[in-house]
């Protein structure tokens, strides 16, 4: 119940005559069929798992990425309203230098 695997081709040289090599014949049993089944499906099994894995990787650096833009984008609109405000202050006080305004000096309160 064993098979035969024939690793060449051809037994005879050009003159006809048989060649005087080694037998290049393997017989391959039912046991050793079972062990290269199982060897084959653990090296199918093992690029799956691997190829599994570097997809997980590649969408947590995404996510990572993502929140890190998403934070990027709150400081660039923090950064913009701290901008608004410093140019309204010096448009304000652009303003009361251009009228004449002057600074008071001390506030009195009455008792």
């Amino acid at each position: 119940m064993s098979r035969v695997l024939a690793l060449g081709a051809v037994d005879r040289n050009f003159s006809g005559r048989r060649n005087k090599t080694v037998n290049r014949e393997i017989t391959i049993g039912p046991t050793a069929i079972k062990f290269i089944t199982i060897a084959i499906c653990a090296i199918l099994a093992l690029i799956y798992l691997t190829q599994a894995t570097a997809g997980a990787n590649r969408s947590v650096k995404v996510r990572d990425l993502d929140n890190k833009q998403a934070q990027l984008e709150l400081e660039r609109e923090r950064l913009e309203a701290e901008q608004a405000r410093f140019k309204s202050l010096e448009a304000v006080k652009q303003g009361a230098e251009a009228a004449g305004l002057q600074q008071v000096p001390g506030v009195e309160h009455l008792n």
